[in-house]
């Protein structure tokens, strides 16, 4: 198919080039149009989609493609800076979970009012130890447990988190691989027998 049978198609068939990481650069640009928002987002999502269109998508009103925009890979920081601040939290979420995203722009969404956002950040592979310290202290237990398990998570902070008044978090303290020895001791004298299953296991596999 040309150009002009696809974007003439129904919508299956746009959706299915729009998602399509060889599809070739002018037809992705011209779908980026579409008057379909799924349409877009497919586009926003791709790997193949330029810098350029990725940055116009950015401006899109449906928040769905600009959450796939602020997930794709390929986004420039800049632009991923701004998304940062974006109206709705879905998209700064994704902006959080980005491999790009600034550790600069991971500060300050730490700091974000939705613990979904909060708990995004702590995904990171960048997240800075000071915010995962930092966020080890979150009114939300999710994202103390997400913290509990990040590996990167300094281990003063993981002695701290063993003593969390959610056994969530404990279990997840338990599990840590980087959980100082003493404190696997401890958490394998919990009263509660997730914690304690963990610290075992825990115990076990660092025998062999």
């Amino acid at each position: 198919m040309d150009k002009n049978e696809i974007l003439n198609s129904d919508w299956e068939v746009r959706a299915k080039v729009a998602k399509t990481p060889n599809t070739p650069a002018d037809v992705l640009t011209e779908l980026a149009k579409d008057r379909d928002w799924y349409i877009r987002s497919f586009v926003a999502k791709n790997p193949s989609t330029s810098a350029d269109v990725l940055t116009e998508l950015a401006k899109d009103s449906d928040w769905e493609v600009r959450a796939k925009v602020a997930g794709n890979p390929n986004m420039l920081v800049d632009v991923l800076t701004e998304l940062s601040k974006d109206s709705d939290y879905i998209v700064r979420c994704f902006v959080a979970r980005n491999p790009n995203t600034p550790t600069g722009v991971l500060t300050e969404l730490a700091k974000d009012s939705q613990w979904v956002v909060r708990d995004s950040v702590v995904s990171s592979p960048k997240a800075p130890t000071g915010v995962l310290s930092e966020l080890a202290n979150d009114i939300n237990w999710y994202v103390r447990v997400s913290v509990a398990e990040n590996p990167s998570t300094p281990v003063d902070v993981l002695t701290e988190l063993a003593k969390d008044s959610d056994w969530e978090v404990r279990a997840k303290v338990a599990e840590n691989p980087n959980t100082p020895a003493d404190v696997l001791m401890k958490l394998a004298e919990s009263g509660n027998s997730v914690v304690r299953k963990n610290a075992a296991k825990n115990q076990v596999q660092r025998s062999f």
